[in-house]
C-alpha cells in the first residue's frame, strides 16, 4: 500500500531535553492533522478503490495514534520540513502493521 504522509508539524517546539513528550494537546492536534491527512489521502488514491472508506479510517486513525506515539517534541521540530530518514523508516513500519490488522492483506 502505497502511503504519502503530510502530517502537520504546525505545532510549535521549544529547545528542550531531548525526548520530551508531547502534551496531551499537542499529541492530539498529531493525530487529528495526520489523521485527516491520512485519509484525504487514501482516498484519492488510485490504487485504494477496492477498499472501503470504512477500512480506511480504520487504517488511518491506527497509522496515526501510533505515529503520534513515536513523536516526541524535538521529533516534530526536526521533522518540520520534511520526514527525516529515521521518521520515513518509522512510518512505513507503522504503516505496514496497520495495514496488516485494519486492512486484512
Amino acid at each position: 500500500m502505497r502511503f504519502i504522509l503530510i502530517a502537520l508539524f504546525a505545532l510549535g517546539s521549544s529547545a528542550v531535553a531531548q525526548a520530551t513528550p508531547l502534551t496531551p494537546a499537542d499529541k492530539s492536534a498529531l493525530i487529528s492533522g495526520t489523521n485527516n491527512s491520512c485519509l484525504e489521502n487514501q482516498v484519492k488514491d488510485a490504487t485504494n478503490k477496492a477498499i472501503t472508506v470504512g477500512q480506511l479510517q480504520t487504517y488511518c486513525d491506527c497509522y496515526a495514534k501510533a505515529f503520534a506515539e513515536i513523536m516526541s517534541v524535538e521529533d516534530l521540530d526536526k521533522n518540520k520540513d520534511g520526514l527525516t530518514a529515521e521518521i520515513k523508516t518509522k512510518a512505513g513500519e507503522l504503516s505496514q502493521k496497520c495495514a496488516a490488522s485494519s486492512l486484512k492483506r
